[in-house]
C-alpha cells in the first residue's frame, strides 16, 4: 500500500537517517554503516513489518532488485520497521540485505513514517542522488516493473509504459511469450517446447495461484473443456502462468494439468499479469490464430458453457447471450430450484416444504452466511421488510441460500430466521449461484410469480425502502422514488466543517456510507464529487450528529474476503 504523495520534496539524508546519538545504521548482521556514507547514492525507505501480508509476496521481489543492482555501490535501501516489538523486528530483518534503522530508535522510525505521510504498508518511498523524492509509489513501480525498471527514474518509467503501449498494437504470440533467455514453453514432463509451434492456434493463458480456492474447481472444469476439445481435433492449447512463489506448490499445481506452462518464477509471469491488467483468479486470456487478444478473460464462460464457448469469438459470445436471453425468458421457479429429486427446500425443524406450494408467489434468494459480518448486519433489516409484506401479502416467501462452514454454523444462522432455507451444503447452490452470477453477500435475487427474474439487486432496494420495495419490479420502483421530493428549505449547496475543502452539493446518490456518522445513507447526499465524501442531509444540517458504531468483528468464510459492505470471492 502506498503512501500519500510526497513526490518531488527534497531531503538531507545525514539528518534524516541520524540523531545525536548515532550517526549509524545497521545490518542484521549487525554491521553498523556510517549514514555519511550514503551520500550520493539513490536511496529507498521501505517500510514494513513482519505481520504484515502483503510484505511475504512483495520483500522477496524487492530482494531480487537489491541483488542485481547493488554491487553497482550507487544504490541502498533502508529499512523502516513498524513492528511492535525487536524480536519480531530481528526475525524479518535477518532476511534481508540491505540497511535498517536500529528497532531501539523508534523516534526516528516514526518520524519518517510521518514525514513520508505513510497511511499503509508496504510502503517503498524512491529517493534520488541529491535526496529528493523521485516516487513515494515504489512498492506499485517495483511489482509493475521489476529489474527492468531500473534506474526508476520518471523517464524510465515512461519508456516503459510506451514501450508496453507499442507492444499491445504489434502483439503476436512471440512478442507475448518469448523473452530475450527464452523461447519456450514447458511440459509437465520438462520437455522444452517452442513458442513457435504454438503459432496459428487459439492459445489460452492461464493465470493460476495454488493458494485461490476457486482454482480447483475451476481446473477440474478447464481440464475437461481441454481434453474434450484436443479429442476433437481442434487447434486449441493452454499455457499456464503460475503466480506462485513455492517451488513445491508449482510443480504440485502444473503436475495436476495437461497443458503447457511457462518455467517456475519465470520474469514474464508477472510482466504478462501486468501487460493483460490481471484482476481477479482464475483468468483465462485468448489469444487468437492471429496472435491478438481475443478476450481478456474466458474463466466464467467456461464455468457456466463448458465447451460450448469455444472458440471464444464476439460471435460466439453473442450467441451465448441469445441462449441465456431465451432461457431467462422461459425461466420457472422450478428451473432453478428442482435437481432431480430435489424439488423441496426446509421449513423449520426441516420440514420439507415442496417447490410447488411456492409456485405463484413473489420469492426472495437470500444468499448469506453466519460468519459475515455485512451479513449479519442486513438481517434485521430483511427481517422487519419480510413481516411488514407478509402482513400485506401471504403470496411472498424468502429462501435463505447459506454459505456457511458447517451445519451447526447454519442452523444458529437459520434458527433466527422467519423463513424458508435450502438445505445445508445442497447441490443447488452452486447452480443458483452461477445462474444469478453471485460473486458476493449478502445477495438478494426478486423472482416474479411466473418464475422470472425481476433483479438482482433487491438487497439494495431493501437497504433503501424496506417494505415498500415489494414487489421490486422496475415500474414500482421508479413510483416510489418519484415520490421523493427535496424537504423545503434544503439548500441545494453548502459549505460544512466536516469537509472544509470544497463546496458539497446536493446530490442524488442511491446508497452511500455518510464521512459524518459513518452510517449508510439513500437517495439524497450532500456530496463532493472530487472527495467522493458524502453527508446525510441530517449530518449535514447538523438535525442528527450521529454516532460510529462499534463493527462485531468475524474471520470470513475460506475464500472470501469481507470490506463492511459485502462479503466478496477472494
Amino acid at each position: 500500500m502506498a503512501s500519500e504523495n510526497v513526490d518531488g520534496v527534497a531531503h538531507d539524508l545525514v539528518p534524516l537517517l541520524t540523531r545525536e546519538d548515532r550517526d549509524f545504521l545497521v545490518r542484521c548482521n549487525g554491521h553498523q554503516v556510517k549514514v555519511e556514507s550514503l551520500k550520493g547514492k539513490k536511496i529507498w525507505l521501505y517500510f514494513s513489518a513482519s505481520w504484515c501480508g502483503p510484505r511475504r509476496q512483495f520483500t522477496p521481489e524487492l530482494v531480487e532488485v537489491y541483488d542485481e543492482f547493488s554491487s553497482k555501490g550507487d544504490f541502498e535501501i533502508i529499512f523502516v520497521s513498524r513492528d511492535k516489538g525487536d524480536q519480531l523486528f530481528n526475525e524479518y530483518f535477518s532476511k534481508m540485505p540491505w540497511l535498517a534503522i536500529p528497532f531501539s530508535d523508534s523516534d526516528t522510525r516514526d518520524h519518517l513514517k510521518k514525514l513520508f505521510k505513510v497511511r499503509g504498508i508496504p510502503s517503498l518511498a524512491m529517493l534520488d542522488e541529491s535526496g529528493k523524492v523521485l516516487s513515494s509509489e515504489g512498492v506499485e513501480i517495483i511489482k509493475d516493473y521489476g529489474v527492468e525498471g531500473y534506474p526508476f527514474t520518471a523517464e524510465k518509467i515512461k519508456e516503459l509504459k510506451e514501450k508496453e503501449e507499442t507492444a499491445k498494437k504489434e502483439q503476436s504470440l512471440i512478442s507475448i511469450l518469448v523473452s530475450q533467455s527464452r523461447d519456450y514453453v514447458i511440459s509437465t514432463d520438462g520437455k522444452r517446447v517452442p513458442v513457435s509451434e504454438l503459432e496459428g492456434k487459439f492459445v489460452g493463458l492461464y493465470f493460476s495461484l495454488s493458494s485461490s480456492k476457486p482454482r480447483l474447481q475451476f481446473t477440474r472444469t478447464l481440464v475437461d473443456v481441454y481434453k474434450k476439445l484436443r479429442a476433437k481435433g481442434e487447434s486449441f492449447e493452454i499455457v499456464m502462468i503460475s503466480l506462485d512463489d513455492e517451488i513445491e506448490s508449482f510443480k504440485t499445481n502444473f503436475g495436476s494439468m495437461p497443458w503447457l506452462a511457462l518455467p517456475f518464477k519465470d520474469r514474464s509471469c508477472k510482466k504478462l499479469a501486468r501487460y493483460f491488467e490481471l484482476s481477479a483468479l482464475p483468468t483465462l486470456v485468448v489469444i487468437g490464430p492471429d496472435g491478438k487478444t481475443l478476450h481478456s478473460n474466458v474463466a466464467e464462460a467456461i464455468q457456466e458453457h463448458g465447451i460450448q464457448a469455444y472458440p471464444f469469438t464476439p460471435e460466439k459470445f453473442a450467441e451465448l447471450e441469445e441462449i441465456e436471453k431465451a432461457k431467462r425468458e422461459a425461466q420457472t421457479l422450478e428451473s432453478i430450484l428442482v435437481s432431480g429429486n430435489r424439488d423441496f427446500v426446509i421449513g423449520k425443524d426441516r420440514v420439507k416444504i415442496p417447490v410447488s406450494d411456492l409456485v405463484g408467489k413473489n420469492i426472495l434468494l437470500y444468499f448469506s452466511a453466519h460468519w459475515c459480518p455485512p451479513c449479519r448486519a442486513f438481517l434485521p433489516k430483511l427481517i422487519e421488510a419480510y413481516q411488514n409484506i407478509k402482513a400485506k401479502d401471504e403470496a411472498f416467501e424468502v429462501i435463505f441460500i447459506s454459505s456457511d462452514r458447517d451445519q451447526a454454523s447454519f442452523d444458529e444462522f437459520f434458527s433466527g430466521m422467519p423463513w424458508l432455507a435450502l438445505p445445508f451444503g445442497d447441490k443447488r447452490k452452486a447452480s443458483l449461484g452461477r445462474t444469478f452470477k453471485v460473486r458476493s453477500i449478502p445477495k438478494l435475487i426478486a423472482v416474479e410469480p411466473t418464475g422470472r427474474t425481476v433483479t438482482t439487486e433487491a438487497r439494495t432496494l431493501v437497504m433503501i425502502h424496506g417494505a415498500d420495495a415489494y414487489p421490486f419490479t422496475e415500474e414500482h420502483i421508479k413510483e416510489i422514488e418519484a415520490q421523493y421530493e427535496m424537504a423545503k428549505g434544503w439548500p441545494e449547496k453548502m459549505k460544512h466543517a466536516l469537509h472544509e475543502e470544497h463546496e458539497l452539493v446536493l446530490t442524488k446518490r442511491g446508497i452511500y456510507r455518510c464521512n459524518g456518522c459513518e452510517k449508510q445513507g439513500h437517495l439524497w447526499s450532500f456530496y463532493c464529487e472530487e472527495c467522493d465524501f458524502n453527508l446525510h442531509p441530517k449530518c449535514a444540517l447538523e438535525e442528527d450528529k450521529g454516532s460510529k458504531e462499534d463493527e462485531e468483528k468475524a474471520r470470513p468464510g475460506e475464500g472470501w474476503k469481507c470490506d463492511g459492505e459485502v462479503c466478496s470471492r477472494a
